[in-house]
């Protein structure tokens, strides 16, 4: 189990420090009594760029060679880079999402909690922590911070990262094989290579198959039936020009929507091929061409903040709304801890709804429509009415194990407290990240 916490400061945990203990307060902890854990240190404040390094080597080769990589880059000062597009690797920053295009200049907002990685096209990547906010070519001078976490890596770090991985298959490699077989089941655009093959995938949607292709303005119209295989070839009787759109038909006959064809170079691959599919609109290929690169060096993270930011206040009995995105699909569990330290689940607000949320989609929980508002705490004479809300995602589905799954905006019990957070404590191969959000109350 991994286990990193979110928010930009956040206690040290310790083994035997229970993971619902006491939050980063600037006065006494409200919870403190009920946990009987103390406050521990907190952990400074991150600069805005860090290199991120490989959390799964994808071979013993590619791994030294980022070893010798890292330490040969330390000292790169960021605001070096020249201004460039870059394309987003993976975010937990509402409003990136993986495979979007960020244009030369174009300012990037990143909020204190979340954090954002993107590629450039000569294979540097750069990790922006919040907060941030301006282009990335004009990102401060790295070269006064100090410390181990200040900055690891660089443009040289990067690019024999992605340089080493060729040698031995490259991520980028391995996520173009399935991004060039186009999905007539999903609307929008996609993008073909210049004299390619182009296989058509089965869709998942058995009312498209079979499926009838129709190019918009022409008429010319084939039906696809997929009675071999799970792919076909594209047919010779449609045009595949750059630009061309056509209608895509289920069964009965109806138009369910509409998708358009990108040509774009054949040449160029990795990097430079991301940043072209991001380019021409293909933000679905080019998310599918990061997903390796993205398992190899970015983490399962969560940001959780409100629509009053990271460090909000609130007048008794104000509406709270909550946000939080996540840099890749996860199973999320979020709790309220009122002013007595009662434990509450309030997300997923139902024992039947879904627990999954998508990755890099913003989700806005809003206190008044939930199941039981979620508001501000009322005063109870000079004692405090903070509460503490804590989120955690999880790689994968926790439902059956967790205590109060079922009763959700019911406070548990101690018992069934204590025994979520020996649940917690027992996860050992299960990513399990953690973010946390304090609302204070005048």
């Amino acid at each position: 189990m991994r286990i990193i916490f979110g928010g930009p400061i956040m206690p040290v945990r310790s083994r035997g420090q229970p993971f619902f203990g006491p939050g980063p307060q600037a006065r006494p902890s409200p919870f403190a009594a009920w946990t009987g854990v103390r406050e521990t240190p907190m952990i400074p404040r991150s600069p805005p760029v860090e290199a991120c390094m490989a959390q799964k080597t994808l071979s013993a080769l590619m791994g030294a060679a980022l070893t010798l990589a890292a330490f040969g880059a330390v000292g790169f000062a960021a605001s070096r880079a020249a201004a460039e597009q870059a394309v987003v690797v993976a975010s937990t920053a509402p409003g990136y999402v993986q495979g979007q295009l960020v244009p030369d200049g174009a300012a990037v907002s990143v909020p204190d909690g979340a954090n954002a990685m993107f590629l450039f096209a000569n294979g540097r990547m750069l990790r922006v922590k919040g907060p941030f906010d301006g282009p990335l070519d004009r990102m401060p001078d790295a070269s006064g911070w100090g410390g181990v976490g200040s900055l690891v890596g660089g443009e040289r770090f990067f690019q024999t990262d992605l340089g080493a991985a060729r040698a031995v298959g490259s991520p980028l490699q391995k996520g173009e094989e399935q991004v060039f077989t186009l999905d007539p089941g999903r609307a929008g655009t996609q993008c073909v290579k210049s004299g390619g093959t182009v296989l058509l995938r089965k869709p998942a949607d058995p009312a498209l198959v079979p499926a009838t292709l129709r190019e918009e303005g022409r008429g010319a119209a084939v039906t696809l039936r997929w009675d071999k295989g799970a792919t076909v070839p594209w047919p010779r009787e449609l045009p595949m020009a750059d630009g061309n759109s056509f209608t895509v038909a289920g069964a009965d006959g109806r138009t369910r929507h509409s998708l358009t064809l990108r040509v774009i170079p054949a040449d160029g691959q990795g990097a430079e091929l991301a940043m072209r599919l991001a380019g021409a609109g293909c933000a679905t290929q080019a998310a599918a061409l990061l997903d390796p690169v993205r398992e190899s060096v970015a983490p399962l993270n969560l940001y959780l903040s409100t629509d009053r930011g990271l460090y909000p206040t609130y007048r008794s009995g104000e509406t709270v709304t909550l946000v939080l995105q996540t840099n890749r699909d996860a199973h999320v569990y979020c709790y309220l801890r009122n002013t007595r330290g009662q434990l509450t689940p309030i997300y997923p607000p139902g024992p039947s709804d879904s627990s999954l949320v998508e990755g890099h989609r913003t989700l806005t929980l809003d206190g008044d429509r939930m199941p039981v508002p979620l508001r501000a705490a009322e005063r109870a004479g000079s004692l405090s009415a903070d509460q503490d809300v804590r989120c955690f995602a999880a790689g994968r589905d926790l439902g059956a194990d967790l205590p109060g799954r079922r009763d959700a905006f019911r406070p548990l019990t101690d018992e069934a407290a204590a025994r979520l957070e020996r649940t917690l404590n027992s996860l050992k191969q299960t990513d399990l990240v953690m973010a946390q959000v304090i609302l204070r109350v005048e």
